[in-house]
C-alpha cells in the first residue's frame, strides 16, 4: 500500500498509481466501443489532454465533463486530473439544468457533446477527445504535485429526493475508498475486466468501473453508450468478469439473458454488484438460478465515494447488504450498530468528500470537516448482524398516522408474482386527506387485476391503517433518473 506523503508531491495525486507508477505498458487499462487503450496510449492520451486544457484554461478553472460515449468521458476526467483545471463530472441527459451548473460554480468551460453543452462557449468536444488516443508524438508528464486532501474532482448526488448537491472529492478519497472496498469485496486483478451499466458521473460506477481497476492494473471496458444491448455486447466481446449495476438493469438482463451468446458470457462473471436501490429477492434468485451468481447488494453514498456496506461473494444473501467494510465506521441512530436496532445511518472513513456545496449555499463551498457523515438513509440490523434497507429518510410518510416506508413496502410487493417494479409514493384523495400511491410494472403474462388484489392484500398485512386509502395504477414505465434510480421527486 501506497503510503501518504504529507507534502506536495506527485504521489498523492489520484493518479499516480494507475498512470505513473511502473506497470506493463502494454497491458490492456480500457477497452470498449471502437478503442482499446493501452496503459501506455492511456497515459499519452491523458498527457495530450492535460496540455491542450493547461493552455485554454488558468490554474484551478472547473471544467465540466459531460457525454453519452463513456470513452469519451473517461478521457475529458483523466485529462482534467492531470492538468491543473479541475472536473466537474455531469450525468448527460437531456434537460439537465447545465447552464445553471455553468453559473453556480463558475465554470470556466467543459469537455463533451455539444448537443448538451449549448450554453458553454469554451467547448472541446468529444471527436476531439477522442482524437488525443493515438496522438504523437506523446508528451511526457507527471502528475501535478499535490496535497493529499486538495480538491481532485467534483460529483453530484443523484437528486432522488431533490435537487442535487456538488460534492468535493479529495485525491486521497477514491484511493481510500479503493483500498478498503477492493481488499474483502472486489479483489481486482491485471486479469480481470470491469463493465458497467451505469455511467461514470455515478461514483459508484466511476469506481467500480473506472478509478479501482486502473488502480490495480486491470481493465475497464467503457461501451460508446448504456443502453443494455450495447453494454452486453461489451461484455460478451471483452470477456468481462465484474459487473457493476443495479437491481433495474439485473432485472432487465436477466430477461435478456437467453440472447445467444450472452447468457454464455454472464455465466462467466466473477462478481456482479448491485447498488443504487434495493435488491429485490426475487431479481437475487433469479439471477443465482439463471446464471449462477449471487449479486452483491452494496450500500454507499457519493460523499463517501464508493460503499461502505457489503456482502463478501461467500456472503450474500437475498435481502441484505451484509456487513461494515473494513476501514469505515457506521452508526446506527447514532449508536454502535446491534441485532435488531433500527434508525438513522452514519458513517465515516477517510474516504469521505472534504466539501459540498448546494443551491442553498449559493455556489459556495462548505468544508465537510471529520465529522459523521449522515446519508439520510434509514437501516435495520438483523439477528445476525446484517444490515438491511430501509429506505431514504426523505421518504417517509405519514397515513392516518401511521409511517409508511416506501423502499419496506416495495420489498414485500416485489415477491408478489407478476410484479415486475413498484413504487410507493405519497399522495392525496379528493378529501385532501393523505394516502398510498402504488405504481405497478406487471409481467406481460399476468393480469393486472390479479396483481391490484394481491397488493391490496399485502398493503393491508404491512401497514393496516393505511389499507383503506390506497391508489393502485398500472403503469408501463416506471420515472428513472440517468442512474436508473426511481426519481421519486418528480413522482411527487
Amino acid at each position: 500500500m501506497l503510503r501518504p506523503v504529507r507534502s506536495r508531491d506527485p504521489r498523492n495525486h489520484i493518479l499516480w498509481t494507475a498512470l505513473a507508477e511502473p506497470r506493463s505498458a502494454e497491458a490492456p487499462a480500457l477497452p470498449g466501443g471502437a478503442h482499446r487503450l493501452s496503459y501506455a496510449a492511456l497515459a499519452a492520451a491523458a498527457a495530450h489532454g492535460a496540455a491542450e486544457l493547461d493552455e485554454r484554461f488558468p490554474p484551478g478553472s472547473r471544467v465540466l465533463v459531460v457525454a453519452y460515449d463513456q470513452m469519451a468521458v473517461a478521457l475529458g476526467l483523466l485529462a482534467s486530473l492531470y492538468s491543473q483545471c479541475v472536473p466537474l463530472l455531469v450525468d448527460a441527459q437531456p434537460g439537465n439544468d447545465l447552464d445553471r451548473i455553468v453559473r453556480r460554480w463558475r465554470v470556466a468551460g467543459a469537455l463533451g457533446d455539444r448537443d448538451l453543452l449549448d450554453g458553454v462557449r469554451e467547448t472541446i468536444a468529444t471527436e476531439a477527445i477522442l482524437g488525443w488516443i493515438g496522438a504523437r508524438p506523446p508528451v511526457p508528464r507527471e502528475p501535478p504535485a499535490v496535497h493529499a486532501d486538495d480538491p481532485a474532482l467534483w460529483t453530484f448526488t443523484s437528486g432522488t429526493t431533490g435537487d442535487p448537491r456538488a460534492v468535493v472529492h479529495a485525491h486521497r478519497g477514491p484511493r481510500a475508498a479503493y483500498e478498503a472496498f477492493d481488499n474483502d469485496i472486489l479483489s481486482l486483478g491485471p486479469c480481470d475486466r470491469t463493465v458497467s451499466t451505469a455511467g461514470l458521473p455515478f461514483v459508484y460506477a466511476l469506481g467500480n468501473n473506472l478509478l479501482f481497476p486502473l488502480l490495480a492494473g486491470a481493465a475497464a471496458i467503457l461501451p460508446v453508450d448504456l443502453r443494455l444491448p450495447t453494454v452486453l455486447h461489451e461484455l460478451r466481446r471483452h470477456e468481462a468478469s465484474v459487473l457493476v449495476s443495479g437491481p433495474w438493469s439485473l432485472e432487465a438482463i436477466a430477461r435478456l439473458g437467453d440472447r445467444p451468446g450472452w447468457g454464455a458470457a454472464l455465466r462467466q462473471l466473477r462478481l456482479v454488484l448491485s447498488a443504487g436501490e434495493p435488491l429485490a429477492e426475487s431479481v437475487f434468485q433469479r439471477w443465482r438460478s439463471t446464471f449462477g451468481q449471487r449479486p452483491l447488494d452494496n450500500l454507499g453514498c457519493t460523499e463517501m465515494f464508493n460503499s461502505f456496506l457489503a456482502s463478501t461473494p461467500a456472503q450474500a444473501r437475498a435481502g441484505s447488504l451484509g456487513g461494515v467494510v473494513p476501514g469505515f465506521e457506521v452508526r446506527v441512530g447514532g449508536a454502535v450498530p446491534g441485532p435488531h436496532r433500527r434508525g438513522a445511518l452514519s458513517v465515516r472513513g477517510a474516504s469521505r468528500a472534504v466539501g459540498i456545496s448546494s443551491d442553498v449555499l449559493e455556489g459556495r463551498i462548505e468544508p465537510v470537516g471529520e465529522a459523521w457523515c449522515e446519508t439520510g438513509d434509514e437501516v435495520e440490523v438483523d439477528g445476525e448482524g446484517r444490515f438491511v434497507y430501509l429506505g431514504r429518510l426523505d421518504d417517509r410518510f405519514k397515513v392516518r398516522g401511521q409511517f409508511v416506508r416506501p423502499a419496506e413496502v416495495e420489498r414485500q410487493l416485489l415477491r408478489l408474482p407478476g410484479v415486475r417494479e413498484c413504487m410507493v409514493a405519497a399522495d392525496v384523495d379528493e378529501r385532501d386527506l393523505a394516502r398510498v400511491t402504488v405504481r405497478i410494472v406487471v409481467d406481460p403474462d399476468c393480469q393486472p387485476e390479479d396483481a391490484f388484489r394481491q397488493i391490496r392484500d399485502e398493503i393491508r398485512r404491512a401497514i393496516p391503517a393505511a389499507a383503506r386509502t390506497v391508489r393502485i395504477e398500472a403503469a408501463e414505465t416506471l420515472p428513472r433518473n440517468a442512474r436508473g434510480k426511481l426519481a421519486r421527486a418528480r413522482a411527487r
